[in-house]
């Protein structure tokens, strides 16, 4: 496990390593930030979905994204996806698998509207998944589609939240870093 190992390389090391318990707020707010990545793999998965199993999918996104010159080897590495236009398509497929409001708008996936609506934040957009270095998926970039709209923004990307500081994020570099600690070096 991944404290054993700590144990062993500061062992190894001469390095001491203090253990403490977590209090109660420590281990919900991990249960929390556990249940917001369970969250975003699976909007990863149904984003893929829609794009490759719906009818709108191939015809918009796949569309999109072939006109754009990615290959499918391309479009599959990189977990890309497309979110329907339906305003709460996504919002009514995940409450149905259980997941909560609260999880919903804390991931940023949804938002919450003044009359209590729950809105998906990427509706009609193809999908850009965020991973960590590990490759845990902690965010999303959606790209509108078609003509564009007054006062809506070409790129909608995840509000910061528990899981996700986009300054720490660098987009593609779990799927680089390989290459990069092959070749020594990084542009």
């Amino acid at each position: 496990t991944y404290s054993e190992a700590i144990k062993w390389l500061g062992k190894k090391y001469g390095i001491e390593v203090e253990e403490r318990e977590q209090t109660d707020e420590e281990r919900a707010a991990q249960t929390k930030r556990e249940s917001m990545f369970v969250l975003n793999e699976w909007a990863r998965d149904y984003f893929a979905n829609m794009l490759h199993n719906d009818r709108d999918g191939q015809a918009i996104g796949m569309a999109y994204f072939r006109d754009r010159g990615f290959r499918d080897d391309i479009i599959r590495k990189f977990q890309l996806g497309y979110s329907p236009e339906l305003r709460d398509a996504l919002a009514k497929e995940a409450t149905a698998k259980g997941f909560s409001k609260e999880q919903l708008t804390d991931t940023g996936l949804c938002f919450e509207t003044s009359d209590g609506r729950l809105l998906d934040r990427y509706h009609g957009r193809v999908i850009f998944p965020v991973h960590t270095v590990s490759g845990r998926v902690v965010a999303f970039g959606g790209r509108i589609l078609g003509a564009k709209q007054k006062n809506v923004g070409k790129y909608v990307n995840s509000p910061e939240s528990d899981i996700y500081n986009k300054s720490r994020e660098l987009y593609g570099l779990y799927l680089a870093k390989a290459a990069i600690a092959k070749q020594n070096r990084c542009f």
